[in-house]
C-alpha cells in the first residue's frame, strides 16, 4: 500500500510562507502546505501572535486529515512542528508521522529571549539578534517603516518561543525525528545531539555545509537525505 505522506512545512522567526517556496520545489513529488502565521505575507492584516497554544490553535484546522504526515520546521518552524506533531498524534494515534527540525537547538534545550520589551534597547537587542543570523538586507535596514514592521514580527514571534511549556516539549516517544544544521550556522557551539533525547524511534542528525538558512540554500540535499531516511527507517511505504 502506498503511504504518500503530505508535508506540513512552517517558517522561522520573522520569515513568511515565501521563505519555504525553495524546500518546497524540491518535494515536488509530495503535496506539501506551507503554514504561515498571522500578521505577515498573506496574513499581514491580521494580528499578530505570541502563544504558541494559539498558533496551533490557529493552524491545526488546516492540516490534512486521515493521512501520514512529516512536520517540516526551520528555526522558529522547527519548534511549531513539534508541537503540532505531538497534538496530530495525540488526536489520531493511527496515523504514521514524522518530524524534520531544521536550523535550531532541541526544544528542551532552547534559550529564552529576552527581546521583547517596547524600548530602544529591545530594538537593538533585536537587531543584533536579526543580524547575527545575516536575516536583515541592507535595504531593509534603510526603510524605517518596513524595518519597524519587521521587529514587530520577530518579537511575536520570539515571545512564542519564550512560551512553549515544558509539556509542549516532553519527547515524542513514538514518532521518528531528522535533524539538520549548518556546519557554519552561528547557533551552534557544538552540534545539537540532544535532538535524539526527543524520540525513541529512528533518529538522524545531519551537519551540512551552510550557516542558518540552509533550508534555502540546501534544499536539495535537505530533500535528498530526508528521502534516504524514510527509505532507510522505513517510516513510509512510498
Amino acid at each position: 500500500m502506498n503511504e504518500q505522506p503530505h508535508i506540513a512545512m512552517f517558517h522561522h522567526a520573522g520569515g513568511n510562507a515565501a521563505a519555504l517556496d525553495v524546500l518546497e520545489k524540491h518535494f515536488s513529488n509530495f503535496n506539501v502546505s506551507k503554514f504561515e502565521m498571522p500578521g505577515r505575507g498573506r496574513r499581514r492584516q491580521e494580528a499578530l501572535l505570541t502563544d504558541i497554544n494559539k498558533v496551533i490553535m490557529d493552524f491545526f484546522p488546516q492540516l490534512p486529515r486521515h493521512c501520514p504526515i512529516i512536520f517540516m520546521g526551520h528555526s522558529l518552524g522547527a519548534y511549531v512542528a513539534y508541537v503540532m506533531a505531538k497534538k496530530y498524534r495525540f488526536n489520531d494515534a493511527r496515523q504514521k508521522s514524522m518530524l524534520v527540525v531544521i536550523g535550531n537547538e532541541p526544544i528542551h534545550c532552547r534559550q529564552f529571549f529576552d527581546l521583547t520589551e517596547s524600548s530602544e534597547i529591545a530594538k537593538h537587542s533585536l537587531l543584533n539578534f536579526a543580524n547575527h543570523f545575516r536575516q536583515l538586507p541592507d535595504w531593509l535596514q534603510k526603510e524605517p517603516v518596513l524595518l519597524k514592521q519587521f521587529l514587530q514580527v520577530l518579537s511575536a514571534d520570539l515571545q512564542v518561543a519564550n512560551s512553549i511549556s515544558e509539556e509542549d516539549s516532553a519527547a515524542l516517544d513514538d514518532i521518528p525525528v531528522l535533524a539538520f544544521y549548518g556546519k557554519e550556522d552561528p547557533l551552534f557551539l557544538f552540534p545539537p545531539e540532544r535532538w535524539q533525547e526527543c524520540t525513541l524511534q529512528p533518529f538522524r542528525l545531519e551537519g551540512i555545509s551552510g550557516g542558518h538558512f540552509i533550508s534555502d540554500t540546501q534544499a536539495r540535499e535537505i530533500s535528498e537525505l530526508t528521502m534516504d531516511f524514510i527509505r532507510n527507517n522505513k517510516v513510509f511505504n512510498i
